[in-house]
């Protein structure tokens, strides 16, 4: 009869890595994405992601035409979030978000169709969620104000408009959240 021997890789009782863990959750939930959802949508969602990863994260501006905004619609913003909080565990500096839900905000006056990753326990606090809808609407609006302030100023100053974009890209970047 042969004896209970440890994997090969190491003690049976040791504990796997925890990165390593997010990372194979991560990659799992990657290949279901691209089983469930049509194509074009998986490559939309996979080049915004790339996008964010290469920008280093947080806030990031990205242009569509009228067909890429119509495949990233409410799931496919919804699976972005999804990826974003399994990444953070895989990021020795990140937050495991990974037990983390998204929550359907609603509409503010500036910011529609909001949606945010939040703790379990914030989701079932409407007041809090509404307190999140309202911060991210408040910035909604100041990040457009700004952004008419300086395509005003690129136009009267004759500035292509090509330039004016860039420079309201950057604003929104410095903006932040």
């Amino acid at each position: 009869m042969a004896e209970n021997q440890p994997a090969a890789d190491g003690p049976a009782d040791e504990e796997p890595d925890p990165q390593e863990l997010a990372g194979m959750r991560f990659a799992l939930y990657v290949e279901t994405l691209k089983a469930r959802m049509p194509g074009p949508q998986y490559e939309l969602l996979m080049e915004v992601l790339r996008g964010y990863l290469a920008a280093g994260g947080g806030r990031i501006s990205v242009r569509m035409d009228a067909h890429e905004r119509e495949l990233f619609g409410p799931e496919v913003r919804r699976e972005l979030l999804v990826l974003l909080g399994l990444l953070g565990g895989v990021n020795p500096e990140g937050e495991d978000r990974s037990d983390y839900v998204v929550a359907d905000l609603g509409d503010g006056d500036a910011a529609k169709q909001v949606m945010r990753l939040v703790p379990p326990e914030v989701a079932g606090d409407p007041e809090r969620l509404r307190a999140i809808r309202d911060e991210i609407d408040s910035a909604e609006a100041r990040r457009r104000s700004d952004r008419d302030t300086v395509e005003a100023i690129a136009r009267a100053s004759g500035m292509a408009e090509e330039n004016a974009e860039d420079a309201a890209d950057e604003a929104d970047r410095e903006d932040g959240p």
